[in-house]
């Protein structure tokens, strides 16, 4: 079993789309040094920083983007970007804090991390990174008073929630690192991937609108870091879940950066009691996935670490129960167990929700299902008529329309990833294509429809008959996005200019 366990672990880690965090992080920064230049365009502080940004190494790239103010502001400046919402050019908080943190680029810490009284960390060595707490004095300081504003306006929005920070000590920064040298020993590969995408933690005492709440990640506000309740700590079993949990669903939330997972919002009722939408169902069903493989490990595996950590059971008496936790969920109601609203979920995306989701996600599903299946086998539904839309043929090109590149594009490619990232500053939406649609992009130089399938056909092997079917959904998603003009509304040639 020990075996399976350890293949299981490995294949959750080792997709190159949806496992690989180093690939996941990675593509996330490239996002980011996109977007500053994007946000250079109207900020003079921005633009004199750009060529130190670029020259940053992936490590101290993940350390400068990883920090908390720096990524929260280049988030908040994003959405302003793409939104219209304000003045792209209000990020006076994004220039200042990128700003510090490369003038300390050689400092251990981070510009947050920095901020804090004590410096407290936890969780394995990630190149000279390790998991920082917070500990934020209560004097003035610039860092720690932006910090401090950081969490009073953005902590898990528009959820009726509210977090009250516990200072550390000692015995709980070690019952801290304990659950994660706990994480580590069931479930190696799991714990190393899902660390990449946690940067620090903080205890709090946390309530929403249904009672208080054992732990959190707390959204674009309060990124890279998650929130534990202190009377967690002293259940290494289901402290090592929490930390699991939240910080899966970390690395899907960077997952979720560069690729859209969902087509059509909409609020689905659950059969445990709950109406949430879709894409936190999709956020539910990542991580129960990666729960079955953990709790998995803590059965089969569990029984050696006992000398060490003490036996579940244990702890049973002082822990609430709920349906991640591996200590204290003997309810016998229907879908109060974690493997049981995974089924569920698993049948839902499969079937009747899957017009929901975009292809990319639709294949993360699979995936996610094919990947545990040498421990639980997830049902398959049939899909709705409305997920078989996707089956209909596409239509005959037209060649009466040319296809050209937006003229006014501005691009970054990822060449060795096969990625490109594009954006209009007329419109600028940050949008990533994969090879398929990069392709597509690279091919619309004033060709017709027809040229177009015939083109794609050549190259990407496939025959001639059937290239339109994968050619037309391509060219109409990038003429949506306007990055492809039709006919005569742009010059034959246009290209778009690197970033």
């Amino acid at each position: 079993m020990r075996d399976l366990i350890q293949q299981v672990d490995a294949r959750l880690q080792a997709h190159d789309e949806f496992g690989d965090s180093q690939q996941i992080v990675r593509l996330n920064i490239e996002r980011y040094k996109f977007a500053l230049t994007m946000l250079a365009r109207e900020d003079a502080r921005l633009r004199a920083l750009l060529p130190a940004v670029e020259a940053l190494t992936q490590a101290a790239a993940d350390k400068t983007f990883g920090d908390v103010l720096v990524r929260a502001e280049l988030e908040a400046a994003i959405e302003r970007m793409e939104t219209g919402i304000a003045p792209i050019h209000q990020a006076g908080l994004l220039a200042w804090g990128l700003e510090r943190s490369l003038e300390t680029i050689e400092q251990p810490l981070s510009l947050s991390a920095a901020a804090m009284q004590r410096s407290f960390v936890a969780g394995p060595d990630l190149d000279g990174r390790r998991i920082w707490i917070w500990d934020l004095a209560d004097a003035a300081e610039p860092t720690a008073d932006a910090l401090r504003e950081a969490l009073r306006l953005g902590f898990m929005p528009g959820g009726h929630c509210e977090a009250e920070l516990v200072r550390p000590t000692p015995q709980m920064v070690a019952q801290l690192e304990r659950a994660c040298a706990l994480l580590q020993a069931l479930v190696p590969q799991m714990a190393r991937s899902v660390f990449g995408h946690l940067h620090s933690v903080a205890f709090a005492n946390m309530r929403n609108e249904r009672g208080p709440m054992l732990t959190a990640s707390g959204g674009d506000s309060t990124p890279c870091m998650i929130f534990i309740a202190p009377e967690e700590l002293a259940n290494p079993w289901d402290t090592a879940v929490h930390i699991m949990h939240e910080a899966v669903h970390l690395k899907l939330s960077d997952l979720v950066r560069t690729s859209a997972a969902v087509v059509h919002e909409d609020m689905v009722r659950l059969p445990w009691g709950r109406e949430i939408s879709v894409s936190n169902c999709l956020f539910a069903f990542h991580a129960y996935v990666h729960l079955q493989l953990f709790r998995t490990a803590v059965e089969q595996l569990g029984p050696q670490l006992h000398d060490v950590y003490g036996a579940p059971e244990s702890y049973r008496a002082g822990t609430r129960p709920h349906a991640m936790s591996v200590v204290n969920n003997a309810s016998a109601a229907p879908f109060s167990r974690g493997h049981e609203r995974m089924a569920y979920l698993a049948a839902q995306f499969r079937g009747e929700w899957s017009h929901y989701l975009t292809p990319y996600a639709q294949r993360m599903v699979e995936w996610l299902c094919e990947a545990i299946a040498p421990l639980i086998d997830l049902p398959r539904a049939v899909p709705s008529a409305r997920g078989e839309a996707a089956d209909v043929r596409a239509a005959d090109p037209a060649d009466s329309l040319r296809y050209a590149k937006n003229p006014q594009l501005q691009l970054r490619p990822v060449g060795d990833r096969g990625i490109l990232f594009a954006a209009d500053p007329a419109q600028p939406k940050i949008r990533k294509l994969n090879t398929a649609a990069w392709l597509m992009f690279e091919l619309c130089d004033g060709r017709s429809g027809h040229d177009l399938a015939q083109a794609y056909a050549d190259i990407a092997g496939v025959a001639s008959e059937r290239a339109w079917q994968q050619v037309g959904p391509l060219l109409g998603s990038l003429v949506a996005s306007g990055m492809i003009l039709a006919d005569g509304r742009a010059a034959a040639a246009g290209q778009g200019r690197a970033a």
